[in-house]
């Protein structure tokens, strides 16, 4: 999986690959120049996986406690997550954010 992360001015200013096994996980912190900025802005999350799918989703950083998940191969249960129904939609690579609690 190559993650790819453009600023404000579509400047690329983090590109890594990674590869994950069968039901890993991982967890990345922000790069400095994210840790160190206190605006809310906007961001370019491109993700490629397996040189062949790409989501590239605009995602706004509001603080320091907002965090960007990455899944892949989601399963979308619509309005009621986590109820399992026939058939979810499966979302190859879905990008949203988080916001932690302190």
């Amino acid at each position: 999986m190559a993650v790819e992360i453009y600023d404000p001015h579509n400047k690329s200013i983090v590109n890594k690959t990674y590869i994950l096994e069968r039901k890993s996980d991982l967890s990345e912190p922000r790069p400095l120049s994210l840790k160190l900025n206190r605006e809310k802005r906007e961001y370019t999350f491109k993700v490629t996986m397996d040189k062949q799918i790409t989501n590239s989703t605009k995602v706004n950083l509001s603080d320091s406690h907002t965090s960007v998940d990455i899944r892949l191969y989601h399963k979308n249960y619509g309005e009621i997550p986590y109820v399992d129904y026939e058939s979810p939609e499966i979302i190859p690579i879905f990008i949203e954010t988080a916001k932690w609690k302190c």
